[in-house]
């Protein structure tokens, strides 16, 4: 059946509607009855590269790659939603090899993945399954979840057990692996969070091996909650963040992602404070970025897949900068985006993707340098109503530069800028040395409070922004 393209970009502006519904929903018609091929499907795609993205076409075409994950070996991993096939990818020799899931469900689907020692293991939402592949007897084995129809959407690893998310079960799933047996229900057991809204979110760990989640009733109301040993704490999220997905934490901070906006939450545990940062503004013809998922690497910075955005971002926490790197693919049939659904991050560093609707995998080399630096020369504005702040953008270039100033703030769910006046000199031509460019920041009758102003600087594939804290009296 032909999913309506007028539709797939309707769900996609919602905020998980992509990945819950969409994700099973991609254009199957790949041949008509005569077995020809459709022109303006998914069948034609190219390798689109920039300086630090490479992306592999998929040798079976309409794959829908989503769920991905890299082995301690370096072989990546992902599923072909589309085939019901499981995928490995060697890097070093550019080929890929194919293993035929199932002769029993043959519309294997998955979200999530995650390689542990010399096994594969995977969420299926369209049979409501946890499989495992042993690498070494190349054999599948499947785990039927508890609750039906949950459409499990995010596996991770904690010790010996697997945990996994139930999104429309609103449920966690405890795995004991050395008391699964496959083809049924042992080893397993659910809780269920204390609160109830439609949807839970994304799961993580953290040291102490207290489960937390986000919930969510878009695009009423989000919630943080965790679990440990029958206790839950439930925390409310701020207002703009109705739909959080991605979580992580790492030493009390606890980083989610709101993809029903462009915004993104930090939430210390050593107060019980959140600060709401915003992506740059969007690259593609959607005005709402959409942050996904969210991974700390070996450095303890964040990375994030942006999804309407079209972009992957790291968050330097050490330089409290936001950098995205803009995709080179570009499909213009889905707003100008490729759907960067999902990611992982290797031994070395870098990070490899999923292209949904593209048929393709994709690498960005992390250790290639950025062209130019910024600062600024404040990180907080405190200002009363009606009165002006200044700051100073410090654009530090190592080549020829060709940039652009962009503003965007958490006024708003989409970053625009609103009850506040920011005025500024725009770059108009070529530089090759440091400049220093006054930013004037005016409120227009803004309500007190805190807020984050995003100052950004693009320049070919990268954009940086520098989180600026604006204090109204």
């Amino acid at each position: 059946m032909m999913v309506s393209r007028k539709i797939l970009l309707l769900l996609l502006t919602l905020p998980i509607i992509l990945g819950l519904i969409v994700g099973s929903q991609i254009i199957n018609d790949v041949d008509n009855e005569q077995g020809e091929l459709i022109q303006d499907s998914c069948n034609l795609r190219t390798e689109n590269n920039n300086k630090y993205i490479k992306e592999y076409v998929i040798p079976t075409r309409c794959s829908a790659p989503v769920a991905i994950t890299i082995d301690n070996e370096g072989l990546i991993w992902f599923i072909e939603n589309n085939h019901s096939k499981l995928v490995s990818f060697n890097p070093n020799q550019d080929s890929f090899i194919e293993y035929q899931i199932s002769d029993i469900y043959l519309d294997v689907q998955s979200w999530s993945m995650i390689a542990v020692d010399n096994e594969i293991w995977f969420t299926d939402h369209r049979n409501n399954l946890i499989w495992k592949y042993i690498k070494s007897e190349n054999r599948f084995e499947y785990y039927k979840l508890l609750t039906e129809n949950s459409y499990p959407v995010q596996i991770i690893n904690n010790k010996n057990q697997m945990i996994v998310s139930e999104i429309f079960g609103k449920k966690i799933a405890i795995l004991e692996i050395d008391q699964l047996i496959t083809n049924t229900t042992n080893g397993i057991d659910e809780i269920s969070p204390e609160i109830d809204l439609d949807v839970l979110g994304g799961i993580a760990i953290d040291d102490e091996d207290r489960i937390w989640y986000t919930m969510l009733t878009w695009p009423i109301e989000g919630y943080l909650g965790s679990y440990k040993d029958g206790e839950f704490i439930s925390y409310k999220l701020p207002r703009e963040i109705s739909s959080p997905v991605g979580i992580t934490i790492r030493e009390n901070q606890i980083w989610i992602n709101d993809h029903g906006s462009s915004q993104f939450v930090l939430f210390n545990l050593e107060n019980n404070t959140f600060t709401n940062y915003v992506t740059s503004s969007s690259k593609s013809d959607f005005t709402t970025t959409l942050p996904y998922w969210n991974k700390f690497d070996n450095d303890g910075n964040i990375w994030m897949n942006i999804h309407q955005s079209n972009t992957i971002a790291k968050i330097d926490v050490e330089k409290k900068i936001l950098i995205e790197y803009e995709i080179p693919t570009k499909n213009f049939d889905w707003g100008g985006i490729s759907n960067p659904l999902q990611f992982d991050i290797d031994n070395q560093g870098n990070i490899w993707f999923t292209e949904w609707t593209e048929n393709k995998i994709a690498m960005l080399d992390t250790k290639k340098p950025l062209e130019f630096n910024i600062e600024s020369s404040t990180r907080e504005i405190i200002i009363d109503n009606n009165k002006v702040g200044e700051m100073i953008l410090i654009i530090e270039p190592k080549k020829q530069l060709d940039a652009e100033i962009k503003i965007t703030g958490t006024f708003t769910k989409n970053g625009l800028i609103k009850n506040v006046s920011i005025t500024f000199e725009q770059i108009e031509n070529e530089f090759d040395v440091k400049k220093e460019i006054p930013i004037l920041v005016k409120s227009d009758n803004l309500t007190k409070g805190t807020y984050t102003i995003m100052v950004s600087v693009e320049s070919g594939e990268i954009t940086q922004s520098i989180p600026i804290r604006l204090v109204m009296r």
